[in-house]
């Protein structure tokens, strides 16, 4: 089985569009007979805790999330043929400027904005309220680009997570699949899969370098690379990247974000500014 490496933003040809479908194939059961040994383990807690109380977590983490995340579209112009790519971001830095507007850092992925300077950028804020974005600058390592726009509109910030993610927590991945108006923001929850899973990537220059990741099994699709993933309580773990497919697309919930403390250390000169 081949397996193949999708990096999830969507691009679209002018005139044309590319629609990928997803499908997941079911493997039969081996025939031999396999017995599992189960041991109960129980955890006390000090309160009890319910679904519904469960549920009001990630709901109000979820809101939380979608607040600091918004969407792009870039347009790259050659005398061929025009191509826009649309992805999702998310905002970590809000400084007040002058006007009663705020200048902000939004972080995304390279391969959604590019390094083309005759590239046009908008942020997408949902309601039908697009603004110009610059590059401001991108990593040559990590598939990392980081955007700047002014608005007069206040957004939200993204809180990142102090401490390393642990396996089987809670994940929740938002973005911009596919159409990022009629899909803006959405949700969708998983679990942390793994940390620091190390894979060998192209940088900037299509040279092999080793990059860390988190992987998790929140559902993601084109249009979801830049977007945050975040814990419970609405902090940012890290951001969409790729996500790992097989030839017939029997490989599924095998995602995987860079982790957020690599973010703030690539681009620590502009974001502790």
């Amino acid at each position: 089985m081949n397996k193949k490496i999708i990096k999830i933003s969507m691009m679209l040809f002018l005139m044309m569009g590319l629609t990928l479908v997803s499908s997941c194939s079911l493997q039969k059961l081996i025939e031999n007979k396999i017995t599992n040994t189960i041991e109960n383990k129980y955890i006390e807690y000090t309160q009890n805790i319910t679904i519904e109380d469960l549920e009001q977590a990630l709901t109000v983490a979820s809101e939380i999330a979608q607040a600091s995340n918004i969407a792009i579209k870039c347009t790259r112009n050659n005398p061929l043929l025009a191509t826009t790519y649309l992805g999702s971001a998310v905002i970590l830095k809000r400084t007040a400027s002058l006007n009663d507007t705020y200048d902000y850092l939004a972080i995304t992925n390279r391969h959604v904005i590019g390094s083309l300077t005759n590239a046009t950028i908008k942020v997408y804020l949902g309601n039908n309220i697009y603004i110009d974005a610059s590059l401001l600058t991108y990593d040559v390592n990590y598939d990392l680009a980081l955007i700047s726009f002014n608005t007069g509109i206040m957004l939200e910030v993204a809180t990142p997570v102090d401490e390393t993610p642990i396996v089987g927590q809670f994940a929740i991945a938002v973005g911009s699949p596919y159409d990022i108006e009629e899909y803006y923001n959405t949700v969708t929850i998983g679990n942390i899969s793994a940390v620091n899973r190390n894979y060998m990537m192209e940088d900037a220059y299509g040279r092999s370098v080793l990059n860390t990741f988190i992987q998790h099994d929140a559902l993601i699709n084109s249009g979801n690379s830049g977007g945050g993933l975040y814990d419970i309580y609405g902090r940012l773990l890290g951001i969409n990247t790729w996500k790992l497919v097989g030839d017939d697309d029997e490989i599924v919930g095998i995602n995987f974000a860079i982790p957020v403390s690599i973010v703030f250390s690539t681009f620590s000169t502009y974001l502790n500014a």
